[in-house]
């Protein structure tokens, strides 16, 4: 499978007894059509059911993230500002009437210095950290709630992995765990040979991850939240720490 350039171009492919030397095409819901060539020893090695890629559609609908005014105030105990003081709390305000828009397909990168509240605002997209925070955010037009979680993915800044497992298994770990039920262990498995692929890490998907580099870490990292075939995915300081 040829390699993507960006993580929005990814297509979930599903093919079950195909020509691996033909042309597989497919419709997304907007008509819009992708050509993946499929050659000999860089196709898949799994391959995954028409149902269970029906089920992983199912998983991730486009979705139009707008946000507008949303603010976020929290307390600070006043002793931390000024030992002097005699009140109990401070109000700080992190976020001051933030307002976008991101549609489908959409990269959009949050720049500013540190400390300004990129990581806040991503969170409170996200649905990690809503305490205090005012305005409004809608997904499609829905607020946010609990069941929205299964299309949402999160990538931290730092790499948690169980550093011990292959690339491989920690894939499939993360796979077994999180994929719906309704997909059988065979399309939990195409799906991680899907990502290995997608990220160009096959080459070390037997490597403990204690021994891949720092580049490849972030790609599992990534990956890990792929599998799940999110519609919106937050990656906070993705580049952080690697080669320029």
């Amino acid at each position: 499978m040829p390699p993507l350039q960006e993580t929005n171009e990814r297509i979930d492919q599903a093919f079950t007894n195909v020509d691996l030397n033909g042309i597989i095409k497919s419709n997304d819901d907007q008509q819009s059509q992708y050509v993946i060539e499929m050659r000999g020893g860089d196709t898949l090695q799994v391959q995954m059911s028409i149902d269970g890629s029906r089920a992983l559609a199912a998983l991730s609908p486009r979705i139009t993230v707008t946000f507008h005014n949303v603010s976020k105030v929290i307390n600070v105990p006043a002793k931390m500002i000024d030992p002097s003081s005699k009140e109990r709390f401070i109000q700080r305000k992190l976020l001051d009437q933030v307002s976008g828009q991101i549609h489908p397909g959409q990269l959009v990168a949050l720049m500013g210095p540190s400390g300004c509240g990129k990581t806040t605002l991503l969170n409170t997209l996200a649905g990690r950290a809503l305490n205090g925070v005012t305005g409004n955010i809608w997904f499609n037009n829905q607020r946010y709630n609990k069941s929205m979680k299964r299309k949402l993915a999160y990538v931290v800044q730092q790499d948690l992995f169980f550093e011990k497992l292959t690339v491989k298994q920690q894939l499939t770990y993360t796979a077994l765990l999180r994929l719906p039920n309704n997909l059988s262990k065979q399309d939990k498995l195409a799906q991680v040979e899907q990502i290995i692929d997608q990220l160009r890490i096959r080459k070390c998907a037997d490597t403990p991850i204690m021994l891949i580099s720092g580049g490849e870490k972030k790609r599992v990292n990534i990956g890990t939240e792929l599998l799940t075939n999110p519609s919106v995915i937050f990656l906070d300081e993705p580049t952080s720490g690697l080669d320029s």
